[in-house]
């Protein structure tokens, strides 16, 4: 605001999400147009009015007696494959959700911003859906017949093709058995991607207490969807993400006490190798849930979102679609010193280290105990693979042929260092970095190959036309992304 003269009044109108509007108190609130409407036209929207919509232009209220609402239930009481998507509206809702999913039996994915916020070790978590999530949530969402999406916008990396997106729910739309639930704290999103059967201007949580009060108070519902959790819990069966592994080479080398030569065998790793070793003993140790990972952007980042057991919401501090690489060693700095008792880890990639890596400086100076993976594979494999698809193999800076030896640069700044570059010491290095040191910072320097991110769901493509294997795919060469 810059300097404010003494006497110049300001009234603050407070959003859900904690912001605040300022706004002078002297403009007069009758005005449409200028700063008034604007502000006006910004709490419309972003104030819940807790109402449901539908496409005729009917209204209803979301609590009390309400025949929208009825409607609105009464089409979950007749889905028989209905899966809920789970947005960043949901943080704040964990236990809603959770108890929502468990009274309705619904299988439940998550956008990116919203891993944690079901708990993946529960029967009923599909874990992230879109462009680089599992292959599950991406079927069944294809399949199903009632989409509740509850607190996500519907962006193009959950959809993948907009007209290929959720064809049975469209069709079961049709025939008044199914269709699109969107529940979103801003009215602007009412059907902005896809067209719904409802719309709910509301919180999340609001949204799930009511829900799940009206099915076990008023009339509880029979369990149909024993059927379409067992095909979920086949699809996981058979299309796992998978970990690409190496054969071991052995080599021949110089025993530098004795002169002698000896055999050595190494066997190489790939990042989703070492991402879930990492998760595997976090899990073991039962650590997990104290844990929060920060990450750049990259493949890490998405390998860390699939291999990661997300149990907490808010475990995960990333940019998302926004790309900002290089901020997960600055995202662990806040975390660690906003949430003092927890582990905090940041996994990332060379690339994106490569940026802001002089805050180690700071990390040094305020001896603030964070974890840094660090995933190097000399490149920036998340654009080489695109280039790959989209660009006829023609690389253009994503090669990272002067990185520095980071264990030398921890070094520098007298931070612990480890390094490993084969799975024969990967266990036991990774069980240092995690669990010795507690109380100080720790670089891990870890050599992995080129190895893509998959699934993909390229652009351009359905949502369940995955790449699930590293070869040759067709792609539509019109939707290369910028």
């Amino acid at each position: 605001l810059g300097q404010v003269k003494e006497g110049l009044g300001f009234e603050v109108h407070h959003r859900p999400d904690g912001g605040n509007v300022l706004q002078p108190s002297d403009v007069s609130p009758g005005e449409e147009e200028g700063f008034m409407g604007q502000v006006k036209k910004f709490h419309n929207d972003h104030v819940p009015s807790f109402k449901v919509f539908n496409p005729q232009g009917e209204e209803g209220p979301l609590e009390g007696e309400s025949p929208l609402m009825e409607e609105l239930v009464s089409l979950i009481r007749s889905a028989k494959k209905p899966i809920i998507i789970a947005g960043q509206g949901c943080n704040d809702a964990a236990e809603e959700l959770k108890h929502l999913a468990e009274t309705l039996q619904i299988p439940v994915c998550t956008t990116l911003h919203a891993l944690g916020c079901f708990d993946e070790r529960h029967p009923l978590a599909l874990n992230m859906v879109g462009m680089h999530g599992h292959p599950t949530p991406n079927f069944l969402v294809q399949e199903a017949d009632l989409i509740i999406n509850i607190g996500s916008r519907f962006d193009d990396r959950i959809t993948g093709n907009i007209g290929n997106y959720i064809p049975e729910a469209r069709k079961a739309a049709g025939e008044g058995r199914g269709g699109v639930i969107h529940v979103d704290i801003r009215k602007s999103e009412n059907a902005k991607q896809v067209a719904n059967t409802f719309f709910v201007h509301s919180t999340g949580k609001k949204f799930m207490q009511e829900v799940t009060h009206r099915f076990t108070v008023r009339q509880p519902r029979p369990n149909v969807t024993a059927d379409w959790i067992a095909s979920m819990k086949a699809k996981q069966e058979e299309f796992p993400v998978k970990i690409p592994q190496y054969p071991p080479k052995t080599y021949t080398k110089t025993n530098p006490e004795t002169g002698e030569d000896m055999t050595v065998t190494k066997t190489k790793m790939s990042t989703q190798f070492v991402v879930n070793m990492m998760n595997e003993l976090l899990c073991e140790n039962n650590t997990i849930d104290d844990c929060i990972f920060t990450t750049g952007v990259g493949i890490h980042q998405m390998v860390a979102a699939q291999l990661i057991t997300w149990t907490r919401p808010r475990q995960m501090l990333s940019s998302g679609s926004l790309g900002t690489m290089g901020v997960s060693l600055g995202y662990a700095i806040g975390a660690k010193l906003a949430n003092g008792q927890k582990i905090v880890i940041s996994v990332d990639g060379d690339g994106s280290f490569n940026m802001t890596f002089t805050e180690l400086k700071t990390v040094a100076e305020e001896k603030i105990p964070v974890k840094l993976l660090i995933l190097n594979n000399d490149s920036q494999m998340m654009v080489e693979y695109w280039q790959r698809l989209f660009h006829d193999g023609r690389y253009l800076a994503v090669h990272n042929s002067q990185n520095p030896d980071y264990c030398k640069l921890a070094d520098a700044f007298g931070i612990k260092n480890l390094y490993c570059d084969c799975t024969e010491d990967l266990k036991e290095t990774m069980q240092k970095f995690l669990f010795d040191d507690p109380d100080e910072p720790v670089l891990f320097h870890v050599r992995v190959e080129r190895t893509p991110c998959l699934p993909l769901v390229a652009p351009g493509k359905a949502l369940d036309n995955m790449i699930l294997e590293d070869e040759d795919f067709e792609v539509d060469l019109s939707a290369a992304p910028s």
